[in-house]
């Protein structure tokens, strides 16, 4: 049985088929693409948020150690420590240096009398301080203090370059910021000094 020839509109309509596959499926790739990366940042920034809020949970709470690491020496060493499990891998390694540990005093709520990171504590003020009730403060990580935990310049890259220079196709970044803060509660019972921050 001989084939039956093929009309020149059905081969056009062929064509068209691959045509139109084209022009749906690439901005429908790209369309997921933008909505996993923007989906990441939001799980980031959120991640980066509880870890912040733990960090100023556990500094609040004077524990005498975590994860078997004294936090009588470094108070604030301890605090990082939370920061980096709760992170979920985000802050491991070198980035646990973005993380920092602030204190400040009644007196100034604007500028921390200390700041923490990387283990090294700097004093910005001045210690003892003489508060408007009267009252003396004699440390940095003194109870009603407040603490602040901080990570500032998170830089996450998105995962589609979305601008070309030339012919290199560079992947703009995107700066997260988290933090958290409360007031210093009580030291634990038979202590009359704070740790070390």
């Amino acid at each position: 049985m001989p084939k039956k020839p093929i009309s020149h509109r059905r081969s056009n309509q062929r064509g068209n088929a691959m045509v139109e596959i084209a022009l749906t499926l690439i901005p429908t790739i790209a369309m997921f693409f933008g909505i996993l990366d923007v989906s990441l940042v939001v799980y980031l920034q959120s991640t980066l948020n509880h870890a912040m809020r733990e960090g100023a949970r556990l500094a609040v709470t004077f524990p005498a150690s975590y994860g078997g690491t004294s936090c009588a020496t470094s108070q604030a060493t301890c605090i990082t420590s939370v920061v980096q499990t709760n992170a979920m891998g985000f802050l491991s390694g070198s980035k646990s240096s973005l993380v920092t540990v602030n204190y400040y005093t009644a007196n100034d709520l604007t500028n921390p009398v200390m700041s923490c990171n990387s283990g090294t504590c700097t004093l910005n003020g001045t210690l003892p301080q003489t508060l408007s009730n009267g009252k003396v403060v004699t440390y940095a990580n003194q109870p009603g203090n407040i603490v602040e935990v901080v990570v500032s310049s998170y830089s996450w890259n998105w995962m589609v370059p979305v601008s070309a220079k030339g012919y290199a196709v560079t992947a703009p970044s995107v700066t997260l910021r988290a933090s958290a803060l409360d007031v210093l509660g009580g030291l634990t019972a038979g202590s009359t000094v704070p740790p070390t921050p």
